[in-house]
């Protein structure tokens, strides 16, 4: 497998992940602001959060493996 079709894979989950971290902010924000401020609400926001850093570091993952490659 090569590194080119590596890169694109990981390119297509990390835009799959930023469809439904984009999905869970429209839920999240339908969402009355009773439920946004409770318990479920709030850990549901947590975790929307831990996506989107998942997906910032895999960006990141994903730009160095480009550098790499350019270098090579």
């Amino acid at each position: 497998m090569s590194n080119r079709f590596k890169e694109d894979k990981l390119n297509l989950q990390l835009d799959k992940m930023r469809e439904l971290i984009s999905k869970r902010e429209e839920v999240f924000e339908e969402r009355s602001e009773k439920w946004q401020e409770s318990e479920k609400g709030q850990d549901y926001e947590m975790r929307t959060q831990d996506l989107e850093q998942i997906a910032d570091e895999l960006e990141n993952l994903i730009d160095s493996l480009q550098s790499w490659n350019d270098d090579i």
